[in-house]
């Protein structure tokens, strides 16, 4: 906590005044946690002297981080106490020069030769309503409980970095920064800062908001783990400031897609501050001011029920080349639902605006082709051919649980997994099996590598190594010296996968496993999952269409457990006992693998793309052989059944779109809506459509 101090009235008095003001700020919350003390010009750490003492070789002048009389640069003296300090105590990480030191070799580029990729059609305004299963536990974007799927709504797809992949090509078009260059030696970018970037409260963007950006994600107190490495200074070795507009990062490596690595974005350090041990607390329910083109306000909170999230008002990017026609409705509610049967009445209803048909038994059932609300042009049907990495649908073992520390039993479990079966009846047909643990990223993927068959025979042989030899009168396998039975529990949060887990433990049983069915709603499944407490989970993550796969957030042991490095391990490579386990990381098998690790952290060191194809197959094979990731399915497509109100541009998007809101490209016709129900109430019809766009299709 900061310090208590004492201030004349007229001070007190100012604060009241800016406290009052912030009571009625647009986005960030109203009732931010109140501060010691009013707001100051500079917060001098109370060592700040020490630290200038003891700079004996210079570094804090020669960074630019104070002048020659220890004061701190004017740039970063607005920064609190505790932040400040973190600048001060990284002189080597941390940087301030002057505008005319940016080197002038620079060949900047600005996206402009990059093609549009919305639509000149699109009509601004309307309501989208859609819905999620479950409430969301917080509006953080860090943090235990922060990775759920509303996050997508309000940053993942909202959120403004330096500058941002084009998803039609290999090239990038402006963020925050309007132009951006390379160093000869490719370790460092430079970026020049659009001046008219402001976030959803009316403050500008600062460019010490990037300084701040590393303050905040290495922070402990902000307990994640994922974040404090992405963000470490053994990768961000240097952030330079030049002057208010413009700011260089540099990256450990000189990597193939060093640029798209360091395109970061901007964390307002106006609204966050020093942070303290009651972050989680305090921001559990507060949106931060936002670059983007949508905010959460208190009152379009309804807790348990619904958040409608709205438009920025003079939003500062609306004009801008590759922002124009994008995010175009002005408000956008989503409901909770938890029952996907209540979801689907709603969609047919009207009440909601699209609906996922990715499903068989949606597209051909529920929806088939003959449903009047098709035949009659209400609803429209959609495939979108995509070209993307894959979602990881797969059955993730945690390795770190008896039995499931036993490879043998981890090896019998794939062979007891029907997917051929699931792909046939389920999916009739339909999708395809993932083969590894990252398909989809070209010759990074290993092409030969195939996920292990159903097959009774080699399942009962590798349950027998495991010591499971003797079938009960059940027909489930034992083992005859502890009496213990082969029942294992499977998770998962997805209810409309209930088909999908039904077939794959009927067919369990007949290779001698149960497989006792646990299907919770989406945020409790995700908890006991993030929390390391399931035996063996459904679930998938979404993936970042990048140039190669990640291995070291699933499958390091450093995601496994606490302890560091080689620490876990015992001199002959096995794991210690008694590790503790670290929670909120992605490593939901518990992996921890001493050749894996090497792999991993020779792959992430590497700056060459012939080597980090051939990690990348390595360590395919060898999380393969580790046995405690299943390979489900994946599907070369996306399709929607959506209302006809909900329109789309001519190709209906850009070709690495995973998700409908991804890129924002569509838009709410409020005359069309009316149109339609009014056209449904009296029996009037529409041309039917059904619709395949096939121009991204891969053979």
């Amino acid at each position: 906590m900061h310090k208590q101090n004492t201030y004349p009235t007229t001070i007190l008095l100012h604060a009241l005044l800016i406290i009052m003001a912030l009571s009625l700020t647009a986005c960030g919350g109203g009732d931010k946690k109140p501060r010691s003390g009013p707001a100051k010009k500079t917060f001098i750490p109370a060592n700040f002297a020490d630290l200038v003492a003891e700079d004996t070789e210079g570094k804090l002048v020669a960074s630019g981080l104070v002048d020659a009389n220890g004061n701190p640069h004017p740039l970063i003296a607005h920064s609190e106490e505790g932040v400040l300090e973190f600048y001060l105590k990284h002189p080597d990480a941390f940087s301030v020069k002057t505008l005319n030191e940016l080197p002038k070799d620079l060949k900047w580029e600005n996206g402009e030769d990059e093609a549009i990729f919305s639509s000149p059609k699109a009509k601004r305004g309307g309501t989208w309503n859609m819905y999620e299963n479950d409430f969301p536990r917080t509006l953080r974007f860090v943090g235990p409980d922060a990775n759920g799927s509303f996050r997508g709504y309000i940053h993942d797809y909202n959120s403004i970095p330096l500058i941002q992949n084009h998803p039609n090509s290999d090239g990038y078009f402006p963020g925050t920064a309007k132009q951006w260059a390379v160093s000869e030696d490719g370790h460092t970018a430079f970026f020049q800062i659009d001046t008219d970037a402001r976030y959803c409260d009316g403050q500008p963007l600062r460019i010490s908001d990037f300084f701040y950006t590393f303050y905040f994600m290495r922070n402990k107190h902000i307990n994640a783990p994922w974040y404090n490495d992405f963000y470490g200074k053994d990768k961000f070795t240097n952030i330079t400031l030049f002057g208010k507009e413009a700011l260089s990062i540099s990256f450990y490596k000189a990597k193939p897609d060093m640029l798209e690595r360091v395109s970061i974005r901007s964390i307002p350090e106006h609204f966050y501050g020093e942070l303290d041990d009651e972050y989680l607390q305090d921001y559990q329910w507060k949106m931060e001011p936002t670059l983007g083109a949508y905010e959460v306000l208190e009152e379009n909170i309804e807790k348990g029920k619904a958040i409608t999230i709205t438009r920025v008002k003079d939003w500062w990017a609306d004009e801008k080349p590759f922002y124009r026609n994008r995010f175009n409705p002005e408000r956008i509610r989503i409901s909770v639902v938890r029952d996907p049967n209540k979801v689907f009445e709603l969609f047919r209803k009207g009440d909601l605006d699209i609906h996922g048909l990715g499903l068989p038994e949606f597209w051909y059932d529920k929806l088939p082709d003959s449903a009047p609300e098709v035949t009659n042009g209400y609803i429209h049907k959609l495939t979108f051919y995509n070209q993307i990495p894959r979602p990881s649908w797969a059955i993730r073992i945690n390795a770190g649980k008896t039995p499931l520390d036993n490879l043998d039993l981890r090896v019998g479990l794939h062979h007891a997994m029907n997917f051929q079966l699931v792909l046939d009846k389920v999916f009739r047909g339909d999708y395809q099996r993932m083969r590894t643990v990252a398909d989809g990223y070209g010759p990074r993927s290993h092409q030969k590598l195939q996920a292990r068959g159903f097959s009774i025979e080699k399942a009962e042989t590798a349950f027998a190594k495991a010591g499971y030899t003797k079938r009960g009168s059940d027909g489930i396998l034992q083992n005859p010296e502890t009496n213990e039975r082969l029942s294992i529990t499977l998770t998962t949060g997805y209810k409309r996968m209930e088909n999908v887990i039904t077939v794959l433990k009927e067919e369990a049983r007949k290779a001698g496993l149960e497989l006792n069915l646990e299907i919770l709603e989406g945020t409790a499944a995700w908890k006991k999952v993030n929390e390391k407490n399931h035996q063996v989970a459904l679930t998938a993550f979404n993936v970042s269409v990048e140039m190669y796969p990640r291995f070291w957030e699933p499958f390091h042991s450093d995601n496994a457990y606490k302890e560091e490095g080689d620490s876990k391990y015992n001199a002959d490579g096995s794991l210690k006992a008694k590790l503790t386990t670290k929670t909120n990381t992605n490593n939901f098998t518990q992996t921890a693998n001493k050749e894996i690790d090497q792999l991993i952290n020779q792959y992430r060191k590497s700056e060459d793309i012939s080597e980090i194809t051939q990690l990348s197959h390595e360590l395919a094979q060898q999380i393969h052989d580790h046995a405690s990731w299943i390979p489900g399915w994946k599907k070369p497509w996306i399709r929607y059944g959506h209302w006809r109100w909900m329109e789309f541009p001519d190709d209906w998007g850009p070709k690495e779109t995973r998700d409908v809101e991804e890129f924002h490209v569509f838009w709410i016709d409020e005359k069309k809506k009316a149109e339609t129900l009014d056209a449904r109430k009296n029996g009037q019809s529409f041309p039917k459509q059904i619709r395949s766009y096939e121009k991204h299709k891969t053979k």
